[in-house]
């Protein structure tokens, strides 16, 4: 007879520090995680604000939440509300966790200059779940490996808003020229395309449309949209 080996339920928690804790930060996104860094906290929607360093308490839940409490007082110094995005960039001296809110846009830049300690709660659902990729999904596989797009992609910025719309990732090339990724999670289409082109020639009005390139980034496209991305010297990028 066949012997099965046991189901193991996941741990109820994990901790991690030092070196260890900023290597797992990518783990815990899209979790419920508490962070005990030292930081800078920057803010950018209504009005503009900065924490200075020091250090703080961060609690991110899988709903988008975020707080980030001083080591004194109840109410968090700054928070977002459900249904925000956390990205992990790692394209600076420092690792920077970045909160965004679409409407009204408001975004929160965690600049960690030393992570101490990391717990990752781990929440098993009494019920089975469907889960679907989202369009934010894709987003943050490109924003953790930027050369899934192309080699030598550096991201800039995500959730990038202008006054036509907000740009899902805005990045730079090899050569330097702004591109604008915008993504879709299931067969792209015309106006997947039309959205495209009002970012790419929003971004032309600043640099010259020599100097901006624009990708569709979708797990398929359609015929059409495709002869029309060529039409318009735009780009198509399968990504699933």
């Amino acid at each position: 007879m066949l012997a099965l080996e046991p189901l193991i339920a996941p741990p109820e928690y994990e901790f991690y520090e030092g070196d260890e804790a900023e290597e797992m930060l990518e783990k815990a996104l899209g979790r419920f995680f508490v962070l005990y860094a030292l930081c800078r906290v920057e803010y950018e929607g209504r009005a503009k604000s900065e924490l200075d360093w020091g250090l703080r308490i961060l609690i991110s839940k899988p709903d988008g939440t975020l707080l980030i409490h001083e080591r004194d007082k109840h109410k968090p110094r700054n928070w977002q509300p459900p249904g925000c995005k956390l990205y992990l960039l790692r394209k600076g001296r420092w690792p920077v966790l970045m909160s965004v809110r679409r409407r009204p846009h408001e975004v929160i830049r965690v600049v960690l200059e030393k992570v101490l300690a990391l717990l990752i709660i781990n929440q098993v659902a009494r019920e089975e779940l469907a889960l679907e990729k989202t369009e934010a999904d894709l987003v943050s596989k490109v924003v953790r490996e930027p050369s899934l797009i192309e080699e030598g992609l550096e991201v800039i910025d995500v959730e990038h808003p202008t006054p036509v719309g907000t740009i899902d990732l805005l990045a730079r090339d090899g050569k330097g020229r702004l591109v604008v990724c915008e993504f879709k999670r299931s067969v792209a289409g015309l106006d997947a395309v039309s959205q495209l082109r009002r970012y790419v020639e929003q971004m032309a009005e600043a640099h010259g449309r020599e100097k901006v390139r624009g990708i569709l980034v979708a797990p398929a496209i359609t015929s059409t949209a495709m002869r029309y991305l060529a039409k318009l010297g735009l780009e198509y990028k399968r990504l699933t």
